[in-house]
């Protein structure tokens, strides 16, 4: 297999949709905890998958054989992030409101204009092609593109483990902001008091 990072454009958008949200349905602790199903999911996420993309910083990992999409990374602007219509998805509140917490933090010692910064939202690889680093090209591809755009840093929200590792000890990003998922309330509620493993989703920044 001879994979190609890419940028993301129109005519992969569909499949890079479909990978991104079966896999950070799958994998993501917050979804379970809050019991999203994957159509509601999609449903939600669409309109901003689009825009998001439409900002040219996303990138896909292709397979050179077939023309099939094996990874993809999804980043925005941290400060032209898209909201969601929780409105018609009130299931998704909790969801908005730990990333509404976690930009508190992290905006508390001053804004973040736009060009500045961008937020790794969604990195997904197909399951028979892990272990060939496209995870890490797909990263390194996307800081390519930031840095030529005048991006300076990069943030992710890390609420796995694995991703807490990787991204705080071997990366060596700085944790920013970081909420206890057993103490985070939501209209009266305690939605992600399931969570065991990890214990808190941390934002971490890096320079470009």
């Amino acid at each position: 297999m001879e994979i190609a990072i890419q940028p993301l454009k129109a005519h992969n958008l569909d499949e890079a949709f479909e990978l991104a949200t079966e896999v950070f349905s799958r994998a993501s602790t917050l979804h379970r905890a809050l019991g999203v199903t994957l159509e509601d999911y999609r449903t939600y996420l669409r309109p901003q998958f689009q825009q998001v993309v439409a900002q040219g910083l996303s990138v896909v990992a292709i397979d050179t054989r077939t023309g099939d999409v094996m990874g993809c990374m999804i980043v925005t602007d941290y400060a032209k992030q898209p909201a969601g219509d929780i409105r018609t998805y009130p299931e998704m509140t909790p969801l908005a409101a730990l990333a509404r917490e976690l930009d508190h933090q992290y905006t508390a010692a001053g804004k973040v204009s736009p060009g500045q910064v961008v937020l790794i939202d969604m990195g997904a690889v197909r399951p028979e092609a892990e272990g060939r680093g496209i995870y890490q090209s797909m990263r390194a591809k996307v800081h390519t593109i930031a840095k030529s755009k005048g991006f300076q840093r990069v943030v992710g929200e890390l609420s796995s483990a694995a991703t807490q590792h990787v991204v705080l000890t071997q990366l060596g990003h700085a944790k920013m902001a970081e909420v206890s998922f057993h103490d985070f309330e939501c209209a009266g509620a305690f939605p992600f008091r399931t969570i065991t493993q990890p214990r808190s989703i941390v934002l971490a920044e890096g320079q470009l």
